[in-house]
């Protein structure tokens, strides 16, 4: 049964709210605005007014009334028409998944996913109808992006990283970047185990936690990689743990192909752009293929303009490359030089000092939906589009591979997916044959 009070929290009035731990009672409970979880005081608390004060009265009846013999289950409608479920299907359910012409079933997640379509939900309706109470949730519906754990922690539950990884991070001569994602997940996830000591937080934790970023955040499989990689580094690199001790299985990569700009596109993108520090930026991102890391560390002693190459010293991987300077760009990156006076660094801060990375995504996203285009353009989005563009023009896989400083050469063989260039130059089996009648 459910049970409510009205309470003082933090000087304001609230409902405090007791009720029996279902799916679908959390996501009813969810529905109103500022409703949350508090852990301390282990209920749910609620903004006092009338109208949440009807919807207590008409929760307790409907919780009251509610059959206690059918168990509750969740299926989620996905983008792509598929459908997800995590319950037992009982054998006739079973059966029935089996004939359809497509399912799988995750050991890992223990998660159900088959076809989505009306037919098909009302069969297996049917087949449950004795041992589930089914709710849909449709999930190719739009919504809001979840909150962020942190903004629903108490502020004096939150955890900064602590500084032995932080030191050990850079002993190991990790990017600052990488440096940066480490420490943020891992503050993060101190703060989701406030009341935990580090060295308590066990294996099965642990992966509690991914789980519950996955499935109430959710997450992407990189974000959920670099919180792998923090917690395994915090175990293993500065507690010293073994490996196995805390593994952690990762996610199946998706087999997506990067999305690139057209030729058209980038000319319509450099034409719009009237700063020349701006057009320095974006013509030597997408000219080189440089990350955008690579691109604020170079210094103006690592471009040579007699050979027309630049140095990128200690690039992903802790390798160097040098990749071409385009004829073109050179005479733009020298105009910008003599305008701007950067002392270290090609791109520096008003203060000096290594550029904002924030400012050049801000910048491009910008410039892009001013040239009208559509497409998503960030400064990684500029290098698929130059690889793929070399590619076009019959420059060799191995010499792409080099520029782009992939180590191995699967990794740029992606671009040949992306290329329709020389398609039309395939002659169609079928056109030998005589089918006329």
């Amino acid at each position: 049964m459910i049970k409510y009070k009205t309470i003082d929290y933090q000087d304001v009035k609230m409902f405090s709210i007791q009720i029996p731990f279902e799916k679908k009672w959390t996501i009813l409970l969810k529905s109103k605005p500022k409703t949350f979880w508090n852990p301390d005081l282990k209920c749910w608390l609620m903004p006092y007014s009338q109208e949440n004060k009807e919807f207590l009265t008409s929760l307790t009846d409907i919780v009251s009334t509610s059959s206690t013999k059918l168990k509750t289950a969740i299926f989620y409608i996905l983008k792509g028409n598929k459908l997800r479920f995590s319950c037992y299907p009982t054998p006739k359910g079973i059966e029935y998944i089996k004939s359809l012409g497509y399912y799988h079933y995750d050991s890992t997640s223990k998660q159900w996913t088959i076809p989505y379509h009306e037919n098909i939900k009302n069969r297996l309706n049917e087949i449950l109808a004795t041992t589930y109470e089914i709710t849909y949730i449709d999930q190719r519906i739009i919504k809001e992006k979840p909150t962020s754990i942190k903004k629903e922690l108490l502020v004096e539950h939150l955890r900064e990283c602590p500084q032995e990884m932080k030191n050990r991070l850079i002993e190991m001569r990790y990017s600052a970047s990488t440096i940066k994602s480490y420490t943020s997940v891992f503050s993060t996830f101190l703060s989701y185990y406030h009341q935990y000591q580090p060295k308590e937080i066990t294996s099965e934790m642990i992966r509690s936690y991914l789980r519950y970023l996955i499935q109430e955040k959710e997450i992407s499989e990189s974000y959920q990689n670099i919180v792998i990689n923090a917690i395994k580094f915090y175990y293993e690199k500065v507690l010293g743990g073994k490996q196995t001790t805390y593994f952690i299985e990762r996610p199946r990569k998706s087999r997506s192909l990067p999305e690139v700009l057209s030729e058209t596109e980038i000319i319509k993108l450099l034409k719009g752009i009237q700063n020349l520090k701006h057009k320095a930026i974006v013509s030597l991102l997408y000219s080189t293929g440089m990350r955008l890391g690579e691109l604020l560390s170079l210094r103006i002693k690592d471009v040579d303009f007699e050979k027309n190459r630049i140095h990128i010293k200690n690039a992903k991987g802790k390798k160097d490359r040098y990749v071409p300077l385009s004829k073109r760009v050179k005479i733009v990156i020298k105009i910008y030089l003599d305008n701007y006076f950067p002392e270290q660094y090609v791109f520096e801060g008003v203060k000096g000092g290594v550029y904002s990375s924030t400012s050049v995504q801000k910048l491009v996203k910008r410039y892009a939906k001013n040239a009208g285009i559509e497409k998503n353009v960030t400064p990684h989005k500029l290098r698929h589009s130059f690889a793929t563009h070399l590619l076009e023009k019959g420059v060799a896989i191995r010499y792409i591979q080099h520029i782009l400083g992939h180590e191995s050469s699967k990794t740029t063989e992606i671009y040949t997916h992306i290329t329709t260039v020389g398609l039309e130059k395939i002659k169609n089996p079928i056109d030998d044959f005589d089918f006329s009648d």
